[in-house]
C-alpha cells in the first residue's frame, strides 16, 4: 500500500484532553485565560460528552476507540477482571475485546497514527505508527511500533515521558506541589513537541494523540482551583499555586492555537475528554463494609497488619499530628509510604480468604462489588441463581443504607445491576453490583483494615472523575458556534468514519454525530453501515507467546504486577 496520503483526501485528528471539562474551561474561556478553545467554541462545535459508567480512564477511553459500551469491549478496569481471571493481571491492548478505531481505518486503506493514548502498551503492529501511553511501564520498554521509532523519538525528544504516576508526589507540602507542576509543564512541553514532529514528519490520514496534563493536575490539586472548596481556593497556598496552575493550563491552550495554524480544508479536528472533573470528598471503604456484613473474610496475619498501618496513617493525618511532629519526620513517613503506591497496584488479593468470602470490592476504576460466584474450577462459593440472586439484591440493598458520617444523609445516587449499565458478550466479566455516591464526590476504594466504613476527605486537595466530558469539532462543513445537545463516549469512533465517507460497523453502539456537520454536507453524504463481520477477528494479539511473556515479566519487575 502507498503509504503517502492523497493531498486531496480527508484528514482526520482526534485529540484528547484527559480529564477537561467545561466546568473549568467554560469561565476561564470567558475571562481571555483559553482564547484558543474560546475559538474553537465560537467557530466550531462544543458540547457535553456523557462519559461511561464508571466514569474512569479504561472504561471511557476504550468506548472511545472502539464505538462500543464496556459489555462488548470488556474493559472494566486498569487490572482484569475477577470474573476473568482470579490474579486480575494488568490489562494490555489484548484485553480489549472489540475493533479498535486504527484497526477499521488500516484495512480501509488509511495511515493511523497513534500516540500517547492508554492502553496501547504493547505496542500493536499497524500501518502508521503507535507510541504508548498511559499503562506504558517506562521508557526503559519497547513502546512503539515500529521499534525503530523509539530511537528517532528519544535522540529528538530525550526528556520524553510516557506518564507520570500522581501518587508519587504529596500536596500536602507545597514544595512537593512546585515540583508536581514542574514535572507537568515539562513532560506536556516535549510531549507536544513530539506530537508536531510525528504530525509534520510522518504520514498520515488519522491522528491520534492524547494529553493528560488536565488529569494529573486535578487529581492532585483540583480543590485550590475550584471556588466551591474556599478554604482551599481562598488559602494562603492556593494563592500560590494559582499562577503556576494556570500556566500550565495556558500552555495546553497554546498548543491548540499552534495547531490551529497547521490546519487546511481537508482536516477535521475533534477534540474530547474521557471523563470532567471534582473535588473528592470521602472515601467509601466498601470492604469494610462488606466485613460488617460477613460477606468478606480476610486472612489473619494481613488483616492484623493491615489495621494497624491505616491507625497509623489516620493518627498521621489528624491536624493534632501535623501540629506536632515535625515537618521532616512527616515528609519522611508519608514518602515511604508514597513510594509503594502506583495507579494500578492492588494488595488485596493476598489478604482475602476466597474459601470463605462472599463479595469484595476490587478496586477504584470499576467502583463496583464482585461477587464470588462457583466457577466450574471449583473456586468460588456462592451458587448461580437464587443464591446469586438474594445476595446481589442484600448488597445493592445495604449500599442504599450507607450515611455520610459527617452530614447522616445516604450517599449513593444509584446502584446497578450490571446488566442494567452494559450489554453484550464481556457483560459477564461486570462487577455484578455498580454504584455512583454523590455524582463521584464519594468514591468507593479497595482498602481493607481501613476502621471507617466512610472516611472523610474533605480536608486533602484532591479531585476525581465526573461524567461531564467534553468535546469540541472545527473544520469545513462543521457547523460555527453550535452546542452539541447530546453527546456520548461510544459515538466518536462511528463519527471519525463518518467524517472519512466510510460505513459504520453495526455492531458498534455509538452513532455518527451529524449535528457537528452542515445539513447540506449531511444531506449530500447520508451515513452508511457496514456488516460488522468485516472487521472481526483484526484486533488479534500481534505478539508471540514469548513475547507477551517478556512483557509481563517486565511489567513485573516494574511493580505493576504483583
Amino acid at each position: 500500500m502507498d503509504k503517502t496520503p492523497s493531498t486531496d483526501k480527508k484528514r482526520v485528528i482526534l485529540l484528547g484532553l484527559d480529564g477537561a471539562t467545561f466546568d473549568l474551561f467554560g469561565p476561564w474561556m470567558e475571562k481571555g485565560y483559553l482564547p484558543n478553545m474560546k475559538r474553537i467554541k465560537e467557530e466550531g462545535v462544543w458540547g457535553t460528552l456523557d462519559s461511561t459508567i464508571p466514569c474512569t480512564t479504561p472504561v471511557a477511553w476504550s468506548a472511545v476507540f472502539t464505538g462500543k459500551n464496556p459489555g462488548k469491549h470488556g474493559i472494566f478496569d486498569f487490572r482484569e477482571s475477577f470474573h476473568f481471571d482470579l490474579k486480575r493481571p494488568l490489562i494490555s491492548c489484548k484485553s480489549i475485546r472489540a475493533a479498535r478505531i486504527w484497526h477499521i481505518l488500516n484495512q480501509e486503506g488509511k495511515i493511523t497514527n497513534v500516540m500517547n493514548v492508554p492502553m496501547t502498551f504493547p505496542p500493536e503492529k499497524l500501518e502508521g505508527f503507535m507510541i504508548g501511553g498511559m499503562m506504558t511501564p517506562s521508557e526503559e520498554n519497547d513502546f512503539t511500533y515500529p521499534r525503530e521509532l523509539k530511537g528517532e523519538l528519544l535522540s529528538k525528544f530525550p526528556n520524553y515521558k510516557v506518564d507520570i504516576d500522581i501518587p508519587k508526589y504529596d500536596p500536602t507540602f507545597i514544595e512537593d506541589c512546585f515540583v508536581f507542576l514542574d514535572d507537568i509543564k515539562n513532560s506536556f512541553i516535549t510531549r507536544r513537541d513530539a506530537f508536531f514532529y510525528m504530525m509534520d514528519n510522518k504520514p498520515w490520514d488519522f491522528f491520534f494523540t492524547v494529553f493528560i496534563l488536565s488529569d494529573r493536575i486535578q487529581h492532585v490539586l483540583w480543590k485550590f482551583f475550584d471556588p466551591n472548596f474556599p478554604e482551599f481556593y481562598n488559602s494562603k497556598k492556593g494563592r500560590r499555586l494559582w499562577d503556576r496552575i494556570l500556566q500550565c493550563y495556558q500552555l495546553q491552550d497554546e498548543m491548540l492555537g499552534m495547531l490551529l495554524d497547521k490546519l487546511d480544508d481537508n482536516t477535521y479536528l475533534f477534540i474530547n475528554s474521557d471523563h470532567g472533573f471534582g473535588g473528592t470528598e470521602a472515601y467509601i471503604n466498601v470492604n469494610t463494609l462488606l466485613e460488617e456484613w460477613g460477606l468478606l473474610k480476610t486472612t489473619k496475619s494481613e488483616s492484623l497488619q493491615k489495621r494497624l498501618f491505616f491507625k497509623a496513617w489516620e493518627f498521621g493525618d489528624t491536624p493534632f499530628a501535623k501540629k506536632v511532629i515535625p515537618k521532616g519526620i512527616q515528609r519522611a513517613i508519608r514518602n515511604r509510604i508514597r513510594q509503594t503506591r502506583s495507579s494500578f497496584k492492588s494488595e488485596i488479593e493476598a489478604q482475602i480468604d476466597y474459601s470463605t468470602s462472599k463479595a469484595l470490592f476490587a478496586s477504584i476504576p470499576a467502583q463496583g462489588v464482585f461477587i464470588n460466584v462457583k466457577r466450574e474450577d471449583g473456586t468460588g462459593v456462592v451458587e448461580p441463581g437464587n443464591e446469586y440472586d438474594e445476595l446481589r439484591a442484600l448488597i445493592k440493598e445495604k449500599l442504599y443504607e450507607v450515611k455520610d458520617p459527617d452530614t447522616g444523609e445516604v450517599v449513593m445516587d444509584k446502584v446497578f445491576y450490571r446488566e442494567e449499565l452494559y450489554h453484550g458478550p464481556s457483560t459477564k466479566y461486570a462487577p455484578d453490583v455498580v454504584f455512583i455516591a454523590k455524582n463521584y464526590a464519594f468514591l468507593g476504594r479497595q482498602h481493607i483494615g481501613s476502621p471507617k466504613p466512610v472516611t472523610s476527605w474533605r480536608d486533602q486537595p484532591t479531585g476525581f472523575h465526573r461524567p461531564n466530558g467534553i468535546f469540541m469539532a472545527y473544520g469545513k462543513n462543521i457547523k460555527k458556534g453550535f452546542q452539541l445537545p447530546k453527546a456520548e463516549m461510544w459515538d466518536l469512533a462511528p463519527t471519525i468514519l463518518y467524517s472519512f465517507g466510510l460505513g459504520v460497523p453495526e455492531d458498534m453502539d455509538g452513532k455518527p454525530l451529524l449535528g457537528c456537520f452542515e445539513p447540506d454536507h449531511v444531506a449530500a453524504n447520508p451515513v452508511k453501515t457496514v456488516d460488522a463481520s468485516k472487521y472481526e477477528g483484526i484486533y488479534e494479539e500481534v505478539y508471540s507467546e514469548e513475547e507477551t511473556e517478556a512483557i509481563k515479566e517486565r511489567l513485573k519487575g516494574l511493580g505493576y504486577i504483583e
